[in-house]
């Protein structure tokens, strides 16, 4: 029988008795300004150290942070998992690599993975309130910020390293990785790579399938992946440091789909980082930090040609970006008590892409004469008042931005208080020369859009005694439409819909007020959080109640409305003995348009338990994890039933002589209760996998 759970009940229980995170109090928040602590923060903050990644049977971002309150998952079938904060996703949730921009797709549309991997880190951070100002504007939701150590700030001395390989049972899944860190005198090494390949996913058989929903063996859901990172820094502990690495990614994963077609996405990214920090003893200055990131990233989308499976397999689609990223900032001593970061950032970013039925071969280049009229075939094209054109989706577009920003963090006699600014300049210029001129737009339409997004944000703390605090965060944000939402017209074929474009947007504003409890004792830790965000021109990705006219898919629009999130997020962590602790956390959001309906795929309420035992090597974990049904849907979005996962581990520690070797079992969905998540776009013909049992064997030295 299908497990419902009210959101009434999860509510009523999220908004008493629970909190935030999963995270400890004295973890060091490093990129988030300031080196302070969790608690000492006044904005939620989320961390995941090594141990935490480690223990996680996630394969992407999405599957690694979908347990934490707050977080789900905007799973594309098992190879994309991009997270979700507090209802909002896209280009709200910045994804950053040691704080600098993956500069992947993944915003653009579900179906693009983030170029972040898991494995690689030793640390995730999710950040909220000013200090996300340090990062780039627009991230409203957040920012999550996987730190991978690649560059080394600090001398490393001696050699360490891990290798480690886990095999799943519902998919045949393989992954192997390894890192190595070296030093010698004040030179650090690190080099690192892993690789993972699993075949087509069971969905669970336990529980009512709805009708139209994909079951048993999921076809076209099988994943690969590998990738590799060198790096090398010179540190000398006191005046500072300077390095670079080298790093690439590569996927390739196949599109589940209810027609059985051969759909895959292969993204592939080459990145390269340079930074160094000057560290001077005395004076003003405390630290001047510069980065250099340069991104080379390209995706193809293969398919059969006109959807015809006699005809053999293709690339119908082809996405190209590059990206230029620079930015230095500057720590500060204190001045008049206040203690901070003040910086610019500029980036660049060039997108070329093509959408071709008879492939891409390399991106095309039209140069047929236009005279800067509307072309015949999309004025003819014409349904119910949009264009729908069927050639190249979108023009070439070079993304320049610089961005201004200072954080400022004081502490007073009954907490602390942090202040931020940001204001960007964004200037997107599209080039149609890709686009057959009988698909172009009037010439107009390409002339260049300059946005001015500025955002304050304002957050104190006050200590009630030496256990808790309560903190509050308000903001003024703003975020600028990127150039997909503006100018894509066209097919989407890894997606199956159809997406119009929306050149009239404008900049979005949120207004936020945030306000969190935390309580940490001896054996208790206890953290609530409730939020308001209220949006003044909410860009919104809205499905339109008709079908495109060339494939019958689904069609897609951005728009803009007033719109209202609130939630809670809650968990509470207690010791019950030296060996024994159980956990309890939740969350709930509620996100509307204010003239009345709800946003699409918003998030239901969800529950989780469990309950961890020590002993000597031993360690083991028991947790049910209840998602409630999703009742609270938009216009032409159909409702999600709820489910309980049953989720248990062990693990056993051979302490050697210079090093460790943990052996691990992990049960996931061990009832293999048939779900979906509501949150991604592939629900019904990707529902979330089945019981899977994986082993682990990892070896630190």
């Amino acid at each position: 029988m299908l497990y419902r759970l009210s959101l009434l009940s999860l509510c009523v229980f999220a908004t008493t008795a629970m909190a935030e995170s999963e995270a400890t109090l004295d973890t060091i928040v490093v990129t988030g300004g300031g080196d302070r602590s969790v608690y000492d923060t006044a904005q939620p903050v989320t961390v995941l150290g090594s141990d935490d990644i480690a223990k996680n049977a996630g394969d992407n971002l999405g599957t690694l942070l979908e347990s934490l309150p707050g977080v789900s998952n905007a799973a594309f079938g098992a190879g994309v998992g991009r997270p979700v904060i507090r209802g909002m996703s896209g280009s709200r949730v910045k994804i950053l690599q040691n704080g600098t921009d993956t500069s992947d797709l993944s915003a653009m549309s579900s179906d693009h993975s983030p170029m972040a991997e898991p494995s690689a880190g030793e640390q995730i951070e999710i950040v909220y309130g000013p200090a996300t100002l340090l990062y780039g504007g627009g991230a409203i939701g957040g920012v999550v910020n996987v730190i991978d150590g690649r560059i080394h700030e600090v001398i490393v001395p001696g050699l360490h390293g891990q290798v480690s390989t886990k095999y799943s049972t519902v998919d045949n899944g393989q992954h192997v990785e390894a890192l190595v860190d070296a030093a010698r005198g004040n030179w650090n090494l690190h080099l690192d790579g892993f690789t993972r390949e699993a075949s087509d996913y069971s969905s669970g058989e336990q529980g009512n399938v709805p009708a139209g929903n994909n079951s048993g063996k999921i076809e076209n859901s099988d994943t690969s992946g590998s990738g590799g990172a060198i790096g090398l820094s010179w540190a000398d502990g006191q005046t500072g440091f300077i390095g670079g690495a080298l790093s690439t990614l590569e996927y390739d994963y196949a599109v589940p789909n209810l027609d059985g077609e051969s759909f895959r996405v292969t993204p592939e990214q080459i990145r390269y980082d340079l930074k160094g920090a000057w560290t001077p003893v005395t004076g003003f200055i405390e630290e001047l930090r510069t980065e250099l990131t340069y991104n080379d990233y390209e995706h193809a989308e293969t398919g059969h040609q006109d959807d015809n499976d006699a005809l053999p397999i293709v690339d119908i689609g082809l996405f190209d970006k590059e990206t230029w990223e620079f930015v230095t900032r500057l720590r500060h001593a204190d001045v008049a008590g206040w203690h901070g970061h003040a910086g610019v950032q500029y980036s660049q970013q060039d997108l070329k892409l093509c959408h071709d039925h008879d492939g891409c071969d390399g991106i095309p280049e039209n140069n047929t004469p236009w005279d800067g009229t509307l072309g015949f075939n999309l004025e003819n094209s014409e349904r119910e008042g949009d264009l729908y054109a069927h050639d190249t989706p979108m023009p070439l577009t070079e993304t320049k931005q610089v961005g201004l920003f200072i954080v400022e963090h004081r502490d007073t006699g009954f907490g602390s208080v942090e202040v931020g600014a940001r204001v960007d300049q964004i200037t997107i210029s599209p080039d149609p020369v890709s686009i057959a001129p009988e698909w172009r737009q009037q010439e107009s339409y390409y002339d260049d859009y300059t946005f001015t997004p500025v955002t304050l944000s304002a957050a104190g703390t006050w200590l009630m005694d030496d256990e808790q605090r309560i903190g509050v965060s308000l903001a003024r944000a703003q975020r600028a439409p990127e150039a997909p939402e503006l100018f894509w017209n066209g097919d989407h074929h890894a997606t199956f819909s159809f997406q119009l474009d929306n050149p009239d947007l404008t900049v979005e504003t949120a207004h936020t007020f945030d306000i969190n409890w935390i309580r940490n004792t001896e054996n208790n830790e206890v953290r609530i959080a409730a939020y308001y965000y209220q949006f003044n021109d909410y860009i919104y990705n809205d499905l339109k109640p008709n079908k495109d006219r060339f494939h019958g898919n689904d069609v897609y629009r951005h728009e803009q409305a007033d719109a209202n999130f609130m939630g809670a997020e809650a968990s509470w962590s207690r010791a019950l003995s030296d060996s024994i602790s159980f956990d309890i956390s939740g969350d709930i959001v509620s996100a509307e348009l204010a003239d009345g309906g709800n946003l699409p795929r918003t998030p239901p309420a969800s529950l989780l338990v469990g309950v961890d035992w020590e002993s000597s090597q031993w360690q083991a974990r028991a947790e049910a994890r209840a998602v409630a049904e999703q009742t609270n849907t938009a216009e032409n979005e159909d409702a999600s039933d709820g489910y309980l996962m049953i989720n248990a581990s062990v693990g056993y520690q051979f302490l050697l002589a210079d090093s460790e070797l943990t052996v691990s079992l992990d049960g996931h969905n061990l009832t293999d209760q048939y779900a979906i998540n509501h949150v991604s776009y592939l629900k019904r013909a990707a529902p979330m996998p089945g019981r899977d049992l994986r082993l682990g064997v990892r070896w630190t030295f």
